[in-house]
């Protein structure tokens, strides 16, 4: 019965129209004892769970008949992949216009909720998890850390807030959306103008290898001319046993997100064509200037100036407010009340 809902449910839309993978097993004579090794067949492919694949098997069928432009495509578990025929237009058309929709209201009460919930939860703790309240410092100690965990969860809720407000997602006003998501973001230090613009052109150039402002990998080329190719080799073997991966994962979750603010570490490196000039002869890392807290950095223009400033400002601010918090009452209290939670929220952020 569920399938038949499903099935009917891809027949309405164009947007979940595409061929589904279809294996052909193997025929084995009965005789034959020996039992095939599962490596030796191609896995699911990748995309059979994607909203495409929800399609029938007479849609299937139909569109296989058809011959690929593209020549045949192998996905990268072995199995035929056909590329799906819907659009841009099919899948904004399939979502239903209240999605669309943005309210105020509903999005300020997810801030307050937000807020409520990190000041209910330092309020708790920091009156009941005491020495007078729990003795046992193993105990007290193994709460506070569960307070990290806890408030960096709100925090990264305050942060996906904040970023909506960068998309103008947040409500119809874009002077509520920038004001709520400065002050969200500087609170979390992130500079939100500068993070803002960024953040726009990376989607409007996402995967592009010459253009994209947050991603883009470095080629074989470029690794071993930096490692050598010795090193490349060996770093290419190595690449995913569990040491290498948990140092690659240690330094992307600590250092990340403030290394690609700092220095533009992931982003393109393509600063002499910037339009206005402002790139040239410069390159990522630090102390070149390209960076989302200098206003002259080649990764905006010069009307963005004044914004980069009150990025700064907002920063400015919440550093103040950290200095006067960590000598009024000790720098250990703050790396627990703040900055373990801020790298948990660093940490959710390097995972999406």
């Amino acid at each position: 019965m569920a399938a038949a809902k499903t099935t009917g449910r891809a027949r309405q839309s164009p947007a979940v129209r595409r061929t589904a993978t279809s294996n052909t097993a193997s025929t084995v004579d009965s005789d034959v004892s020996a039992v095939a090794s599962p490596l030796d067949s191609p896995r699911p492919s990748a995309s059979s769970t994607s909203l495409s694949s929800l399609a029938s098997e007479d849609a299937a069928a139909t569109t296989t008949t058809k011959k690929s432009p593209y020549g045949k495509l192998i996905d990268t578990y072995g199995n035929e992949f056909e590329v799906p025929d819907y659009t841009i237009k099919d899948i904004r058309d399939a979502i239903p216009k209240h999605c669309y929709e943005r309210s105020a209201a509903t999005s300020l009460s997810y801030v307050a909720r937000d807020i409520v919930s990190l000041g209910t939860t330092f309020y708790l703790f920091h009156n009941y998890v005491t020495p007078e309240n729990i003795p046992s410092t193993p105990v007290r100690a193994l709460l506070w850390a569960f307070y990290t965990f806890v408030q960096g969860l709100f925090g990264t809720g305050m942060w996906v807030l904040a970023h909506e407000c960068g998309h103008q997602a947040f409500s119809p006003s874009k002077v509520l959306n920038d004001t709520v998501g400065w002050i969200l973001h500087s609170s979390l230090l992130v500079p939100y103008f500068s993070w803002k613009i960024s953040h726009g052109k990376h989607h409007k150039a996402t995967g592009n290898m010459e253009r994209d402002m947050v991603f883009v990998p470095k080629t074989r080329e470029e690794k071993a001319s930096r490692l050598g190719k010795l090193a490349h080799e060996l770093s290419e073997l190595g690449e995913e046993t569990p040491i290498v991966t948990f140092i690659m994962l240690l330094g992307q979750q600590l250092i990340g997100w403030p290394n690609y603010l700092l220095t533009n570490v992931t982003g393109h490196d393509n600063h002499e064509r910037q339009p206005e000039g402002r790139g040239k002869g410069k390159k990522n890392g630090f102390l070149n200037g390209v960076n989302h807290f200098n206003p002259s950095s080649p990764l905006y223009e010069a009307k963005d100036a004044k914004l980069i400033l009150l990025s700064d400002l907002g920063l400015a601010i919440t550093i103040s407010v950290l200095v006067y918090l960590g000598n009024n009452f000790g720098w250990s209290n703050l790396l627990v009340w703040y900055f373990i939670p801020y790298l948990w929220v660093n940490h959710w952020l390097g995972k999406c």
